[in-house]
């Protein structure tokens, strides 16, 4: 369909050892208040009851697509969606948050009303027990192209994810846009890079319609994984080899994100307690937020931002534990870790 009043929209959610919250999540999507879904559930072989929850949902709403498959990833579960997908439009949401009731209709009316390829918002609310749903708010909507979203997205002002947008399935198509299957840490990052590039115009709001949970301590960005950390950066590198044209101000923006990067998960690490166990990895990570800091200094960034960069410039490590001080969601701690 391509209807202005009737474009179908395809929600996809990814689901592995979700069952404690797939329920308020696949809820939220049922729930909006733009009816013409197609709601693609991806079990990716969990072990818990998300499969037989969806099939439940299933049962009960025409809309739902359910797809059991073996564990292959989040990436290679979010492709497969995207390769049956019928939508006009695609988003991708994660399986522990929850959409306001008009995050399709905002998102696809901010593309209608801009003639753009891509709806996004910078943020969204983050929440441990129960969401706000924002209800009186003032918008303010700017028109994007390509490369600035994406130079924007690099230094760190637009959330690094997948699902704060709405995205023209014919522009990932037409590109060959997938996840890289490779990567299970700064996989969204990548895609999401890669997706603006291929765009004209990108609507831009404001409004809050995701919630972000950062109260599940399970979540795979409170715990220390190695293979994370590898992916994480190798992602990185694969943001740059992907360039469509690969101009001065994008190349300065990827230097920082790689940066940027490094220190999150030196973050996690000494969050973790593991600096001691994964010695090596550690004075790799070290090495770079130290070296590489001085990109934050001349960066168009804020100042809180620009600190940072000073911090990790004087000492890694009690920069990090400044920073994780602060942070909303705490890291799980590993017994013996130092």
């Amino acid at each position: 369909m391509s209807n202005k009043e009737t474009a179908l929209i395809s929600i996809i959610i990814g689901m592995y050892k979700g069952e404690k919250y797939i329920r308020g999540c696949i809820d939220s999507v049922i729930g909006q208040d733009y009816t013409n879904l197609e709601i693609i559930l991806v079990d990716d072989g969990s072990p818990d009851d998300c499969g037989n929850i969806a099939d439940t949902y299933a049962e009960s709403d025409s809309r739902i697509v359910v797809v059991h498959q073996k564990n292959a990833g989040v990436s290679a579960s979010r492709n497969r969606a995207l390769d049956m997908a019928k939508g006009d439009y695609i988003c991708i949401i994660d399986q522990d948050d929850v959409l306001s009731t008009d995050y399709v209709s905002y998102f696809y009316n901010l593309i209608i009303s801009n003639n753009a390829q891509i709806a996004l918002t910078p943020t969204a609310e983050k929440f441990f027990g129960t969401p706000t749903f924002q209800t009186e708010y003032k918008d303010h909507v700017e028109v994007w192209n390509g490369e600035q979203t994406a130079i924007e997205m690099l230094y760190h002002k637009i959330i690094i994810a997948p699902w704060n947008k709405m995205i023209s399935r014919k522009l990932l198509d037409d590109n060959h846009v997938r996840f890289n299957p490779e990567f299970f840490g700064g996989e969204g990052f990548a895609f999401s890079v890669q997706s603006y590039q291929y765009a004209e115009r990108i609507a831009v709001g404001h409004k809050l319609v995701y919630h972000y949970r950062v109260g599940d301590p399970e979540s795979g960005a409170s715990k220390f994984r190695e293979s994370t950390i590898h992916s994480s950066i190798k992602a990185q590198q694969y943001i740059k080899d992907t360039f469509v044209h690969e101009t001065p101000e994008l190349l300065k923006a990827w230097k920082f994100s790689n940066w940027h990067t490094y220190c999150d998960c030196l973050n996690i690490m000494v969050g973790c307690g593991v600096t001691k166990q994964y010695r090596e990895l550690y004075e790799e990570l070290e090495r770079v937020c130290k070296n590489e800091a001085v990109c934050a200094f001349s960066a168009p960034i804020s100042v809180q931002q620009k600190l940072r960069g000073i911090l990790f410039k004087i000492n890694p490590y009690m920069a990090a534990k400044i920073i994780n001080h602060f942070r909303i969601r705490k890291f799980a701690k590993i017994n013996g870790g130092g």
